[in-house]
């Protein structure tokens, strides 16, 4: 009787054991995946390449970069860089700079705009990093107790089996 209660304990805390192991390696392939986009957006420019070599992080290259247009396209004050392009921009016109050099300057400033902004979203995929680490710590504190209980139930099951066994002593 006692080995089935034993039996089944032991079949729960397998369970527990494999379904927590999945849950860490799913938050190792979450920090890998962010740590792709880390390495793809900190220059500030993203590539038709880069975003087709990792699929998994279309939304995320899709936000940032809504994000670094949004970042071109709001005022100073409200903590973007539309005032300071325009001023630059203005400048230039007045100055009499060429088509091409307003082009150049355009493209600087885009590219400035863009690292800028990519330094922001670091600091956001750190966060995320930081809670996926969180994450996985107390995942791995549920999966060595879980770990510990079935070595527990294992013994218990084994001396069960053991008394439940009739001795024998030999003839005689």
């Amino acid at each position: 009787m006692g080995y089935a209660l034993f039996a089944r304990r032991k079949i729960y805390y397998t369970n527990l054991v494999n379904e927590l192991n999945q849950k860490i390696d799913n938050i190792t392939q979450q920090k890998q995946s962010l740590l792709n986009l880390s390495a793809n957006v900190a220059d500030g420019s993203v590539t038709i390449d880069e975003i087709a070599a990792d699929p998994t992080n279309l939304s995320n290259y899709v936000d940032f970069l809504e994000g670094v247009e949004a970042y071109e396209n709001t005022d100073d004050a409200d903590g973007g860089a539309a005032t300071s392009i325009s001023t630059i921009g203005d400048l230039a016109v007045d100055n009499g700079y060429s088509e091409e050099e307003l082009q150049s300057i355009a493209e600087l400033l885009n590219s400035a705009c863009s690292t800028e902004y990519a330094e922001v979203y670091e600091k956001q995929l750190e966060a995320q990093e930081n809670q996926l680490d969180l994450q996985q710590k107390r995942l791995e504190t549920q999966l060595t107790a879980a770990q510990s209980q079935l070595e527990s139930v294992e013994q218990a099951e084994g001396d069960a089996i053991e008394n439940a066994t009739p001795k024998y002593s030999g003839v005689g």
